[in-house]
């Protein structure tokens, strides 16, 4: 992986001064991993993340260049806020993965930075702002998608980084102190949560890749192929595909596409 700019100086993820109980607990696991820290769920859900950072920035610039000074147009709004939504949504799931399952069982072993919460903290209020703007959107102010792509790049600007601490940080944490098998349980509580937004996992797939998620991220965590139908997979990805992109798609190339329901 390309170097992490937004890693402490002299970062070492085995060194004495992150383990809670070094004696009990050693930093002697990452070499026991079957796959290196890209393919890791973790970086790939933040990879999904990314595409819709990324996703959304150029279909506001398309929309802001079709409008040239003028309002949406009804479609336009009803699409910004279903997609919005959507990622609304995944973030906040993300957000309640990292906090309320993942970094509590890895502060069993490893003292993980606080800054991850606090991050979350700020990255709210910047959705918060978000929000705003969109709830105001409408067909007679000009003014609300300059402001939402504004908000957005503001926005984008602390996700980014933010991710990628936790990248250069929290996951060599979590490979030290942690074999495959522990985290495969939780990644396993995560994919299974079905009271999860669709959005989060559909998303993920999207974004990993179809084929990747089936025949690489299945078979590394250990999925049976038939969990593809069976555990909501297949369903959550079509739904992603199909009823949340296309709203990407539809805001870049200027096409009308009414937010369906599913």
């Amino acid at each position: 992986m390309a170097a992490n700019p937004y890693v402490p100086a002299g970062f070492d993820p085995k060194a004495p001064e992150w383990a809670v109980d070094p004696a009990k607990f050693p930093a002697d696991k990452e070499e026991k991993w079957g796959y290196p820290p890209e393919k890791d769920g973790w970086i790939l859900s933040h990879n999904s993340l990314r595409g819709e950072l990324d996703d959304f920035q150029a279909a506001l610039s398309a929309t802001l260049a079709r409008l040239n000074g003028t309002a949406p147009s009804e479609w336009e709004v009803a699409a910004i806020k279903k997609w919005y939504k959507a990622h609304a949504d995944h973030m906040h799931s993300h957000h309640e993965n990292e906090d309320a399952l993942m970094v509590p069982y890895l502060r069993e072993r490893v003292k993980i930075p606080q800054k991850v919460e606090k991050d979350h903290e700020l990255l709210i209020a910047h959705m918060a702002k978000i929000e705003k703007i969109i709830a105001g959107l409408s067909t007679e102010d000009k003014s609300g998608v300059p402001a939402l792509a504004q908000a957005w790049e503001a926005y984008t600007k602390d996700v980014k980084p933010h991710l990628l601490e936790e990248e250069g940080t929290s996951v060599p944490l979590m490979r030290a102190f942690f074999e495959q098998a522990e985290i495969g349980k939780k990644v396993g509580e995560i994919l299974g949560n079905e009271k999860a937004p669709k959005e989060e996992l559909g998303s993920f797939i999207y974004y990993t890749g179809e084929d990747t998620f089936r025949n690489e991220f299945m078979v590394q965590e250990g999925i049976p192929f038939f969990v593809w139908w069976v555990g909501g997979f297949e369903s959550k990805f079509k739904y992603y595909r199909d009823f949340v992109a296309v709203l990407i798609t539809a805001l870049k190339e200027g096409k009308e596409q009414a937010p369906k329901e599913w």
